[in-house]
């Protein structure tokens, strides 16, 4: 009877009193259609559309309210099993909007899931919109009574007319053999191919997403060149709840074009403001277009346009905490096969010249250049050289001149490198900084005896930031010193589990000479990079308290560059 009573009072409240409401915290993403715009087939007569809800506060009732114009009319409620066993409120029309819902005795509804399905009528050619109104969640308290909370979305459903037929109604199926999304070639535009990811769809996706080596969930989507056809650009909307969660995540975009790889937060808060959706845009240029000189550089290799879009709208995206990974298809030349270490990924600036992305690498192996950025502009591939006179008949040539191409080492003249030469404190935490490709705020109060003047002052900051340069007891840093070969051991471990490759191995040091010289501060690192293979040592010594050389750091750093690229 109890039950019973207080059923009837719930039904009482969502017919008399459906939106006067106090707040327990959400926002107008706590409920979504499933689509943002959905094309009818030119012979149907309906279309079907669902209402998503995302609720971290558990509830036991539900209301929406659909606004509608004379071109559209809501036909009927589906609800979905996630709705079990509650009781469900008919369809109410007050003031122009259509009220309906669902409500149960306990709070039992939390998370996201699919609520129910609406079917509407459309038989005219106009162009519409639906839109989600209003909605009331409920939620029983301990004492018996109930709070709950109002919400206005304004969440807007485009409703479009197709020219042709289209099987269904609805946007096409591209065929993508069970992958999540729908997509269309673009309407009228036939050189670009669109695919959306509507909210359900990404649900179903984060449901099957996997956590990596480092942890990061990573959610994975894919658009075939069989969905593609002959379209240059491929524009890929997905709503940006994906990005804005306090879990580590990563959206992987497959396409033919290339794969690229969007971290969580991508867009600065500042600039994201109120946007639901984050359309990725990648397109192929043709490089006859580009400017004279980036044209003879890139030859007929692939060029790559990349650019976001909030709500459908183009942005100019820069972001140095969230960098983007970038994977382009490449099939090198026989001569080209002989140093791929030379052929590296450039980006084509505001004044039209090349400049080098230091992070790309490519691998062989697979066929790729990968690497990762911080901003968007036009990408791609080029073979590039830096020779030193001094560095001939070098040990260490083939990687000097990896990093020196990318901008990661600089010689110490412009065609001089001196590779024997001790490198200081300073030189090689700016190098190293370069090699990790990070950027921190510093909140430490810095180092007595580096000023803000000093060239190297950004990157020992940022290398304090990340963990990397601790300096001495007495908070000097000792920049114009040579550094060890056991600091630059410390620095190299600690640069690892900055970049998020933590080393984890030990060996032993037992089979070297010299390993009573090894400092106590310095024996864990020096034994994780003696396991990894990073750090070899010489003729049964390690030498730990030599000064580190040019040409040795430069080995060190390229080591560590493969491993992190």
């Amino acid at each position: 009877m109890k039950k019973k009573l207080l059923a009837g009072l719930l039904f009482i409240c969502f017919l008399v009193l459906p939106f006067n409401a106090l707040a327990f915290a959400a926002d107008s993403s706590t409920v979504q259609f499933s689509k943002q715009a959905i094309e009818v087939d030119k012979n149907a007569s309906s279309f079907s559309v669902d209402l998503v809800l995302n609720s971290q506060t558990l509830f036991s009732s539900a209301e929406f309210g659909i606004k509608t114009d004379s071109h559209v009319q809501l036909k009927s409620v589906t609800y979905s099993q996630a709705i079990g066993s509650a009781s469900q409120v008919s369809m109410k029309e007050k003031n122009g909007i259509s009220y309906f819902g669902f409500f149960d005795t306990s709070n039992h509804f939390s998370g996201s899931f699919t609520a129910c399905t609406l079917t509407f009528t459309y038989t005219d050619s106009a162009a519409t919109v639906v839109t989600l109104a209003e909605t009331t969640l409920t939620r029983l308290t301990g004492t018996g009574g109930a709070t709950s909370e109002s919400l206005t979305p304004n969440q807007t459903l485009q409703i479009t007319r197709s020219a042709s037929n289209t099987p269904g109604g609805g946007t096409p199926d591209p065929g993508n053999g069970g992958n999540t999304g729908t997509g269309n070639t673009g309407g009228s535009d036939s050189n670009v191919y669109t695919h959306v990811i509507d909210n359900t769809k990404a649900l179903e996706a984060l449901e099957h997403a996997a956590l990596n080596s480092q942890n990061i969930k990573t959610i994975s989507f894919e658009v075939k060149s069989t969905d593609v056809g002959g379209a240059k650009e491929i524009a890929f909307q997905l709503p940006y709840s994906l990005f804005n969660a306090n879990e580590k995540r990563q959206v992987e975009i497959n396409t033919p074009f290339g794969t690229v790889t969007i971290p969580d937060h991508v867009i600065p808060a500042g600039q994201l403001g109120s946007a639901q959706s984050l359309t990725l845009r990648v397109k192929q240029v043709d490089p006859a277009t580009l400017p004279a000189s980036a044209q003879q550089q890139a030859g007929s290799r692939p060029v790559l346009e990349l650019h976001f879009e909030l709500d459908g709208k183009a942005i100019e995206w820069k972001n140095e905490q969230a960098p983007v990974q970038v994977v382009l298809p490449f099939t090198l030349s026989p001569t080209e096969k002989v140093n791929a270490d030379l052929i590296v990924a450039a980006y084509i600036d505001g004044n039209g010249k090349l400049q080098i992305v230091p992070t790309g690498r490519f691998h062989a192996e697979n066929g790729e250049m990968s690497f990762s950025t911080t901003h968007f502009s036009l990408y791609t591939i080029v073979n590039s050289s830096k020779a030193f006179k001094d560095t001939t008949s070098s040990w260490a040539r083939q990687d000097i001149e990896a990093l020196a191409i990318r901008g990661i080492i600089n010689g110490t003249t412009a065609d001089t490198f001196s590779p024997n030469a001790n490198i200081t404190r300073a030189d090689f935490t700016k190098l190293l900084v370069g090699v990790v490709a990070k950027h921190a705020e510093s909140t430490g109060t810095g180092f007595k005896d580096v000023t803000s003047k000093a060239y190297y002052y950004e990157d020992v900051m940022t290398a304090q930031a990340l963990g990397l340069a601790s300096g001495s007891g007495e908070g000097k840093f000792n920049p114009g010193a040579s550094i060890s070969r056991q600091d630059m051991m410390v620095l190299l471990d600690r640069a690892f589990t900055a970049a998020g490759h933590p080393l984890k191995e030990s060996a032993a040091l037992s089979g070297y000479k010299d390993a009573a010289k090894v400092a106590v501060y310095a024996k864990p690192s020096v034994e994780k990079l003696i396991a990894s293979g990073i750090i070899n040592g010489s003729n049964g010594y390690l030498t730990p308290q030599n000064n580190l050389t040019r040409a040795e750091a430069a080995k060190v750093l390229h080591l560590l560059y493969n491993e992190l690229y």
